[in-house]
């Protein structure tokens, strides 16, 4: 079914309705989450110092209860075979409509991260063509459009120059007749 003319929803139910997505990160970046086949996540900016070995299932459940989600994207790039080092760019953070609204921009090549293969995994990759793909979570600079309704603070829709400003009070070693 085409949506926009730009968009579409994939479905693999064969008519079963038992089968239908819970997750709603499933749903918003196109996860499997009855597969339980091992892949490799990184989380751009999240401290962690090396890449996680699991599942697209329990990148689902994990994904679900984070408060975050509606800012949070989930990408893929591939991993070349024989690589034990990746290098993550700045395009691999974006989603493909993110892509194409900053097509022409340079900093799109940029890298962002370079991160090691665990050996496992590098191993795997080599010999049994394992591991093809690196999820990467990341998180957006801008909100979903579900999140983007009154996600404001009050206070920030109400500043006043006498608040944002500080006040000219002078220094107490300096002196106010000088001035």
């Amino acid at each position: 079914m085409q949506v926009d003319g730009s968009m579409t929803w994939k479905s693999d139910s064969t008519g079963n309705t038992a089968s239908t997505s819970s997750s709603r990160a499933s749903s918003l970046f196109g996860l499997n989450e009855e597969d339980t086949a091992n892949i490799l996540v990184y989380k751009y900016r999240s401290g962690c110092k090396s890449l996680e070995i699991t599942s697209q299932h329990d990148l689902c459940k994990k994904l679900d209860q984070d408060p975050d989600l509606p800012w949070l994207r989930v990408t893929r790039k591939k991993i070349p075979r024989g690589n034990s080092r990746l290098e993550v760019r700045a395009e691999d953070l974006m989603m493909p409509e993110d892509l194409k609204k900053y097509a022409d921009k340079p900093t799109l090549k940029s890298s962002a991260a370079n991160v090691g293969l665990p050996s496992i995994a590098y191993w795997k990759r080599l010999l049994f063509n394992s591991y093809p793909e690196l999820f990467i979570v990341s998180r957006s600079a801008t909100p979903s459009p579900v999140s983007s309704t009154n996600n404001s603070p009050e206070s920030s829709q109400h500043v006043s120059p006498s608040t944002t400003f500080p006040v000219d009070t002078p220094h107490p070693l300096q002196d106010p007749q000088a001035s």
